[in-house]
């Protein structure tokens, strides 16, 4: 794909004069203001003697600076445009210091910004690529109120949140499979599962395993006892007492026909 050369951006006298002396001075030149312009009414040639946009339109600051990892030499200006103004084309952009000097211009390729009035809330983002001699010589900054956050980039985090959202659902519904009717526990927080696991556990806990404890199912009242260590001592005091017609039987039983 062609780079179109035609709409390029510029360091204007003053800038490079700044920049020049801010390495010898050490002071750093800061980009700190935007402003957008139309031209005054049309495309045109930026030089670097110019001091100032042909028609300023609107005026803000620049969001943030950067520098690019790739290209040592190259800073990148962001700012965001709201969708509160609009109404005006844009065909050059300014980057102006903290002492409103024009520092850098940019022949932009015309563009309409749309306001609110005519039906039309558009928020614009606008990146510019600025190669210097020595990033060194400029400061860096950020405007902590300006939210890098366009219409389309909130719709595509509400598509994120709600992939991440039904993943957590269907989760839960494989938990629930794989661990069962949860319904049937007291745990009021039914997603804490180390709650109702702790219950389970109770639960399980209270299970009565001991003889002394655990009932005997007697359907022919054969026992006076409820347990079954009752039971098992009431075989025994029978086996103990009748002992010697217990073996007497079963030798009678033994003996050969």
């Amino acid at each position: 794909m062609a780079i179109d050369k035609s709409y390029y951006t510029i360091i204007t006298d003053v800038g490079k004069a700044k920049i020049a002396n801010a390495s010898v001075t050490g002071n750093k030149v800061g980009f700190v203001k935007i402003q957008l312009g139309d031209g005054g009414g049309s495309e045109y040639t930026p030089t670097e003697s110019q001091t100032a946009l042909k028609n300023v339109v609107w005026e803000g600051n620049i969001g943030n600076t950067t520098t690019d990892e790739t290209a040592p030499n190259c800073i990148i200006l962001e700012s965001l445009i709201p969708s509160s103004v609009g109404g005006f084309m844009i065909r050059e952009i300014g980057y102006l210091d903290d002492e409103n000097n024009l520092i850098a211009i940019s022949k932009y390729k015309e563009c309409y910004k749309p306001s609110i009035e005519q039906g039309a809330v558009v928020d614009m983002k606008v990146k510019t690529v600025l190669i210097v001699s020595n990033v060194n010589n400029i400061e860096l900054k950020i405007d902590p109120t300006i939210i890098f956050a366009t219409l389309k980039d909130i719709q595509d985090l509400d598509t994120k949140l709600g992939t991440v959202n039904t993943k957590i659902d269907t989760t839960k519904t494989e938990i629930n499979n794989k661990i069962g009717d949860t319904t049937q526990l007291n745990t009021t927080d039914k997603t804490n599962i180390v709650s109702a696991l702790n219950e389970v556990k109770t639960s399980v806990d209270s299970i009565e395993t001991t003889a002394e404890k655990t009932s005997i199912k007697d359907a022919d009242n054969l026992f006076e006892s409820d347990n079954v260590e009752g039971a098992l001592k009431e075989v025994m005091q029978e086996v103990k007492g009748n002992r010697t017609s217990i073996i007497s039987t079963i030798n009678s039983n033994l003996l050969p026909i």
